[in-house]
C-alpha cells in the first residue's frame, strides 16, 4: 500500500511562508494530519495521523528492513517509523524543512496479526515490508486518491524477487497475498490472482538469475529457511555469504539528506584521472586470480511488469575486468546513495532484434532504473557482438542533454580499442568512464518535489526575484526556482496544440530539443504547456490521452509570461 500527500488541501504558500522558515511541531503535525492519506495492503482506504509516527520504534522493524535491503544490492532512500497506522505504508511526509521525505511506517500489532493469520509464517511480514520497500526504491508516484494497479503489481514483483534471494520458497513468498488480499480487483489494488502472479514473476526472475530449481518452487540453496529467526513481530534472515550486501554500502561520515537519508558523496574520477601502467599491471595480475562474472538478464518484454534492478552492472558476455567491475559497482552504489541518481551498465549478448538505444530504453523500464516519479536513471548498453552502443536517460536526466553523443563516445571507445587489438577486460575502463561523465554532470541536481502547484511555484519565484534584486543582496545562484521540480494536476486539452497559438506561446526550439508541446489546463483553470520527450511515455505505466486528468511532475523551464512552459518528467493517470 502507499500513502500520499493530498495536494488539494489548503496550506501556506511559498509567498506567505518563506521557504527557509520552519513551522513549529504542532503546526506541522496539523498540516500533515490533513494531508496524508493511505490505502491498506488489501486496498482499503484509511487515514494516517502523522503524529503517530515514531522514528526508532521497535528495533526489529528497522532491523528487518536492513536485512531486506542487504539482499537488494541498492542503497536505502527512506526512513523507518513505527506507528499506529492500521498496517504498513509507504508514504511521503513533509519534513520540518518543507522538503518531502520518503517513509515506511508499520504497525507492530498488525505484523503480529499477519503471522497469526498466515499460520505463523515468518515470511509473510517480511513480504509486506518488501512490498513497501519496492514502492520507494522504484520511486512510485504517490498521489491523492489511492494507488494504481500497475505500481502495486510492480511492488509485489519486487517482493517476490527479493524474498527468493533471502531464501523463501514460492508458497512462502505468496502467503501474505494469498491470505490477506481479496479475490476481486479494486480501484487501486489488483485482486489476489494478479498479485500472486506478480510475486511469482519476481520470484522466478530471481531464481533464473541464480540458476535455481525454479520449477519446484524450492528456496535458494545458499539462503535456506533454516537461517530464518523471529524477533518479536518481524522475522529476520541471516544472510548467507553468497547473498550478502555489496562492500559498497557507505560507511563514511554522513553528508547530505536525500529523501530523509544521509550519505556521503564519493570521489568521482575526472577526465584526467587515468589508470597508469603500473596500476594497470596490478589490476591484470589481480584479475588473473579471479573468475569473470557472467550475469543473466530477463528477456525484454514490453508487456512485462517492471522489476527493480539489483546490481549496477550486468555483464552477459564477461568483458569486465573483475577489479574494474568492483570499483565501478561500489562507486555507482555510493553515488546513488549520495546523489539519488542510478546508473546501470549492461553488456548485452543479444539485443533481441532491437537497436542498442531501444534496448537501453526498454531495459530502463523493465529494470526500473531510476525512480519513476523523477526520472533520475540512466542505462548504458554495449553490445560487443553487434558492435553497437546505446544510452537511455530517465525524464529528469533527459533535460540535461541535447543529445547523448558525449556519453556514447566513451562506449564507442571500448569497441574501437577492442577492434584495434586491446584485451576486452583492459578496455573495460572506458565503460567506467562513461559512468563518471554522467556522475559529474548530475551530482548537484535536486530530486525532491518542492512545489505542489503552479501558484506555489510562481509565488516562490516572485519572492526569490525580490530577494535577489534587493539592495546589497548577496549573490545566491541557488535562490531560484529554475530546474526545481513541481507537481500539478490538470487535464490534457490537446497533445498537438497549434504552434502559432498566441495564447500558449509555444517555444518552437524546445519542441525540437525536448519534445512536442502539450496543452494542459489545471484544476483551478490555469493553462500550461508541457514539453514531452518521446521516452517519457515509454517509461510510464499508462499513456497520455486528451480529455483525461493527470498528476504531472515537471521541471521549471520558463515561468515568465501568462502561460508557464514546463518540461514533463512523469505523470499519473487520475481518471480512468
Amino acid at each position: 500500500m502507499v500513502a500520499q500527500a493530498d495536494t488539494t488541501t489548503e496550506k501556506p504558500t511559498a509567498q506567505s511562508e518563506p521557504q527557509d522558515q520552519k513551522p513549529d511541531e504542532a503546526e506541522l503535525a496539523t498540516q500533515l494530519s490533513a494531508m496524508l492519506q493511505a490505502c491498506s495492503y488489501d486496498g482499503k482506504a484509511v487515514q494516517v495521523d502523522p503524529r503517530s509516527l515514531r522514528e526508532g520504534g521497535e528495533p526489529a522493524g528497522s532491523e528487518a528492513v536492513e536485512t531486506i535491503m542487504r539482499f537488494t544490492g541498492l542503497p536505502q532512500n527512506f526512513r523507518i517509523m513505527e506507528s499506529e497506522v492500521p498496517n504498513a505504508a509507504a508514504m511521503i511526509v513533509l519534513g520540518p524543512d518543507g522538503v518531502p521525505q520518503r517513509v515506511i511506517a508499520y504497525n507492530k500489532r498488525f505484523m503480529e496479526q499477519v503471522r497469526d493469520a498466515t499460520q505463523n509464517n515468518d515470511w509473510s511480514p517480511l513480504s509486506i515490508m518488501a512490498h513497501e520497500i519496492g514502492h520507494h526504491l522504484s520511486g512510485h508516484t504517490l498521489v491523492p486518491g489511492g494507488s494504481q494497479p500497475p505500481i502495486e503489481l510492480e511492488a509485489d514483483k519486487f517482493s517476490g524477487f527479493v524474498l527468493y534471494k533471502m531464501g523463501a520458497a514460492l508458497n512462502d513468498a505468496q502467503k501474505a497475498v494469498a491470505t490477506l488480499v481479496p479475490d476481486a480487483d479494486g480501484p487501486t489494488h489488483p485482486g489476489r490472482a494478479k498479485r500472486m502472479s506478480a510475486v511469482k514473476a519476481g520470484w522466478l526472475d530471481s531464481c533464473e538469475q541464480q540458476d535455481g530449481d525454479c520449477k519446484s518452487g524450492a528456496p535458494v540453496a545458499t539462503a535456506t529457511t533454516s537461517k530464518l529467526k523471529t524477533e518479536g513481530s518481524l522475522a529476520q534472515v541471516e544472510p548467507a555469504p553468497a547473498q550478502s550486501a555489496p562492500a559498497s554500502a557507505p560507511q563514511q561520515p554522513q553528508r547530505a539528506m536525500i529523501d530523509g537519508v544521509s550519505a556521503p558523496m564519493p570521489k568521482i574520477p575526472g577526465p584526467a584521472d587515468i589508470i597508469m601502467p603500473d596500476e594497470s599491471k596490478r589490476i591484470q595480475q589481480a584479475d588473473a586470480k579471479r573468475t569473470v562474472q557472467i550475469d543473466r538478464l530477463p528477456k525484454l518484454d514490453a508487456g512485462a511488469t517492471p522489476g527493480k534492478f539489483d546490481r549496477f552492472i550486468y555483464d552477459e558476455v564477461g568483458i569486465f575486468s573483475p577489479t574494474i567491475r568492483d570499483r565501478l559497482s561500489k562507486l555507482a552504489y555510493d553515488f546513488a546513495a549520495a546523489a539519488n541518481v542510478e546508473i546501470v551498465t549492461i553488456v548485452a549478448k543479444d539485443l533481441q532484434g532491437r537497436t542498442a538505444d531501444q534496448y537501453a530504453l526498454e531495459a530502463m523500464r523493465q529494470l526500473r532504473v531510476g525512480k519513476l516519479e523523477v526520472g533520475n536513471g540512466a542505462v548504458l548498453v554495449i553490445a560487443p557482438e553487434a558492435k553497437q552502443t546505446g544510452v537511455a536517460l530517465g525524464g529528469g536526466l533527459l533535460l540535461l542533454y541535447d543529445d547523448v553523443e558525449p556519453v556514447q563516445k566513451y562506449l564507442q571507445a571500448y569497441l574501437d580499442l577492442v577492434s584495434g587489438g586491446a584485451k576486452p577486460q583492459v578496455a573495460s575502463t572506458t565503460l567506467a568512464e562513461a559512468n563518471y561523465r554522467i556522475m559529474r554532470n548530475t551530482k548537484d541536481l535536486e530530486w525532491s518535489i518542492r512545489y505542489n502547484s503552479l501558484d506555489e511555484m510562481q509565488a516562490a519565484s516572485e519572492r526569490m526575484i525580490r530577494e535577489n534584486s534587493a539592495p546589497n543582496a548577496p549573490s545566491n545562484p541557488a535562490n531560484t526556482t529554475s530546474h526545481k521540480l513541481l507537481r500539478l494536476e490538470g487535464t490534457i486539452i490537446s497533445k498537438a496544440p497549434a504552434m502559432d497559438d498566441p495564447g500558449l506561446g509555444i517555444n518552437e526550439p524546445k519542441t525540437r530539443h525536448v519534445g512536442p508541446a502539450m496543452h494542459v489546463r489545471t484544476t483551478d483553470g490555469r493553462d500550461a504547456v508541457l514539453y514531452v520527450n518521446d521516452n517519457v511515455p515509454a517509461l510510464m505505466p499508462s499513456g497520455l490521452e486528451e480529455g483525461k486528468r493527470y498528476s504531472f511532475v515537471a521541471r521549471d523551464s520558463v515561468l515568465k509570461g501568462n502561460v508557464p512552459q514546463l518540461d514533463l518528467i512523469s505523470y499519473d493517470l487520475l481518471d480512468e
